[in-house]
Order: C-alpha cells, then sequence, then structure tokens
C-alpha cells in the first residue's frame, strides 16, 4: 500500500486488551502513515514511540494551529480557543501554572478518603453479574471529578452526557457536539460566578480566588470545563480497562497496596485511545521517512507507542515487575510511557488519575478478590466513537 492510499483510522479492535495487528505492521513498515479519520480529512499517524515523543514535545508540532482553517479534524464539532488543549507555550504555560497552583499535592493527597469512602459504597451496591462500568467506574470517576471541583454530583448524568459529546470522535453530530460545549460552558460560567460570590472548598473556588481579575473568569469556565469532561472520561476509561487487563493478563486483580511498578505497567498496557492526541505543523518535517508539510496534521498513536518493542522490550507481554526500581534495568524496562502524554502537554491531573486509579484498584482487591468476568473475555467490546475507548460494559462476578 502507498502513501496515496490512505488507511482508515482508527482500525478495527482485534482481541480485548490487544491492539489491533495493523499497529505492529505499522511500526515495522510504515511508521509514519497516511490515514482517513471519520471525519473524511487526511491526516499523518505516528506509531512508534521515539516519533510520538518527538512530535509531543517539538515546537514545529502545535496544538492551537490546530484552531486555524483548513486543519483536518479528527472530532466532531468546532474546537474552542484558550483551551490546555487548543493553546501553546506561553499561553499554555500560563494556563498550566494556573491550574497546577491550584491542583497541588496537598490538595489531591487530601481526596484519597474521600475516593476510597465513595468506592466503598458503590461496590456495596455491585451484585454478582453487574456492570463494573455502570455499577462503579463511570460513577466513581464522575463523584471524583465533582468532589475535586466542588459542584453537586446530582447533576452527574447531564455531566456525563457533555463530557462522552465534548470527546466523542463519531459518535455524536456537530450539532451535538457544539450544543454540548455550549451547554457545559454556560453551566460553568454560572458556577464560577457563584464560586466567587460564596467561595467554598473546591477547586472552582479556589482558581477564582487566586487574586485575578473578575473579567478572568472566562479563562476559569475553560479550564474547569476541560477537567470535568478529561477527568470524567479518562477514569471512565483508565478504571475499565486497566481491569480488564488485570483480570485478562494477570490472572487476577493486585495485592494491597497496590505496587506503584505494577500500577505503571497497568498505566502503560491498557491505554487504547488515540484519536485527540493531535498537533499541526507550522513547518515541514522529516519523519519516519516522509515529509510533513506545514499544516499537515498528525495523529499520535500513544497506544502503539507503548507497545513499541524498541522502546519496551517485549511490549506486547504484561510485566507487573518491569517498573520495578529495585530492578531497573534500561535494557529490560525502557523508558516512561506515554500514557499521560510528554513535553508541554503532560497531562495536569496525572497525580489525581494514578490516585484514583491506585484507590479503585485496593478497594477491589480488598473487597473482592476473587473478581473475574462474568463473561468471555472475547465476548467485550469498547465503546465505539469515543476517543478514550473504554469497554462498553464490563459484567464481572465473583
Amino acid at each position: 500500500m502507498t502513501e496515496r492510499e490512505p488507511m482508515p483510522f482508527p482500525f478495527a479492535r482485534g482481541a480485548v486488551t490487544e491492539l489491533p495487528p495493523g499497529y505492529e505492521l505499522l511500526r515495522r513498515d510504515r511508521p509514519v502513515c497516511r490515514v482517513r479519520l471519520p471525519s473524511g480529512d487526511l491526516a499523518w499517524l505516528v506509531t512508534r514511540y521515539a516519533d510520538a515523543r518527538l512530535v509531543l514535545a517539538d515546537h514545529r508540532f502545535s496544538k492551537r494551529a490546530l484552531l486555524d482553517g483548513g486543519a483536518a479534524r479528527t472530532r466532531r464539532g468546532a474546537l474552542l480557543s484558550g483551551l490546555l488543549f487548543t493553546t501553546d507555550p506561553p499561553e499554555h504555560t500560563a494556563l498550566r501554572s494556573r491550574l497546577t497552583g491550584s491542583l497541588n499535592p496537598r490538595r489531591v493527597a487530601a481526596l484519597r478518603p474521600r475516593i476510597t469512602g465513595l468506592a466503598e459504597e458503590l461496590l456495596d451496591r455491585l451484585e454478582p453479574g453487574g456492570d463494573l462500568m455502570a455499577a462503579f467506574a463511570e460513577p466513581l470517576a464522575m463523584s471524583v471529578i465533582c468532589a475535586l471541583l466542588g459542584v453537586p454530583v446530582a447533576e452527574h448524568r447531564t455531566y456525563a452526557h457533555w463530557a462522552e459529546a465534548v470527546l466523542s470522535v463519531n459518535r455524536f453530530t456537530d450539532e451535538e457536539v457544539t450544543r454540548a460545549q455550549n451547554e457545559l460552558l454556560v453551566h460553568m460560567s454560572a458556577t464560577v460566578r457563584a464560586a466567587r460570590s460564596e467561595p467554598g472548598e473546591g477547586l472552582i473556588s479556589a482558581l477564582v480566588t487566586d487574586g485575578l481579575a473578575v473579567d478572568d473568569d472566562a479563562s476559569v469556565v475553560k479550564l474547569v470545563a476541560t477537567l470535568l469532561v478529561t477527568g470524567y472520561e479518562t477514569m471512565v476509561a483508565g478504571i475499565g480497562n486497566a481491569v480488564l487487563t488485570l483480570l485478562v493478563h494477570n490472572g487476577r486483580l493486585p495485592s494491597c497496596p497496590v505496587d506503584p511498578a505494577l500500577l505503571e505497567e497497568v498505566l502503560r498496557f491498557s491505554t487504547y485511545g488515540d484519536a485527540l492526541r493531535s498537533r499541526r505543523a507550522v513547518e515541514d518535517v522529516q519523519l519516519g521517512g516522509v515529509t510533513i508539510r506545514a499544516g499537515d496534521v498528525v495523529v499520535v498513536s500513544v497506544a502503539s507507542a507503548n507497545r513499541d518493542d524498541d522502546a519496551f522490550p517485549e511490549a506486547g507481554r504484561f510485566d507487573p515487575t518491569r517498573f520495578d526500581p529495585t530492578r531497573f534495568d534500561p535494557a529490560r524496562c525502557g523508558p516512561r510511557h506515554l500514557s499521560f502524554g510528554h513535553g508541554a502537554h503532560f497531562c495536569v491531573g496525572a497525580s489525581l488519575a494514578r490516585l484514583e486509579l491506585e484507590v479503585a484498584l485496593e478497594v477491589l482487591s480488598r473487597r473482592l478478590p476473587a473478581l473475574r468476568l462474568a463473561v468471555p473475555a472475547t465476548e467485550v467490546r469498547f465503546r465505539d466513537g469515543s476517543a478514550e475507548t473504554p469497554p462498553e460494559s464490563l459484567p464481572v462476578t465473583w
């Protein structure tokens, strides 16, 4: 197949918790290839680890330029300006600094008892044969992000709909995505105004009481809307895919407390979403034996990069001790996984994501040590059209 014959993207899913074989073939033969996105637009797909790191961190590949006319669309709906995901340094640096100042280690660590209690309550209601996604992963992810922001979890169904629509690749129409984005921003604008009038304990109140002017509320609205959307969708996929990976490839849940090395291997191995990790070239770049022209959009397959044998020996094998610092051997372990990104756009909520996943796995392991799938693994299906690609459902028993 030549570069004039673009491949469809994303690939159809293969066996559960295994990437489609097309990724391995591309890493070997066509590490940078043309693909046709669900929107019908053409882009470049990067599948090797080294190339992925370069695109994610190199200033020649821009997030802000995705807003400019003619950019290939990786998702439905119009992109919004002024977001963490549509800005470059120094604008991005200023936004990120503002958020990291409020989303500090103390605030994240203080959520551990809350996350534990929420997980315990959800498992009290889970019955054998139940769906772990609907009964545990989804409500836990929403409850945690609401607790962090300081917004009522009672509106979780509306929040979940907005998040699923905004991060949809092709599950919703352009009109549905635009409507969800607008409704989310209107709602968050009212929430930010209320927090400025009567500050509470959540992150929103921390952001609006940091001494900045009232007319800066627009940036706060976009920050918290981004956190709500990504904090929910990524953790739904993170928890669901982690449990699925452990049950299929590890044979069981981890022991308590969760080994940090195992947690990192779970994060490396169970990443499947690619569609929104995109950049736009602002100058011509030679990469993977091809010329990416200024204006071209590049999609980075973090899932494929994390399974690159050149970066992680025997990358297709789940190895709970791969990142064990007491046995660290760069030749065996490989470098850092890319599940939280790389460079200036490294996930600002990575510490919260690690904590939430760690607590979820610990509570599951302690309460349901014999947890297993209630259906054959081959019957588990990923959510089509979702950027983060969680299981559609995960029936479990014990």
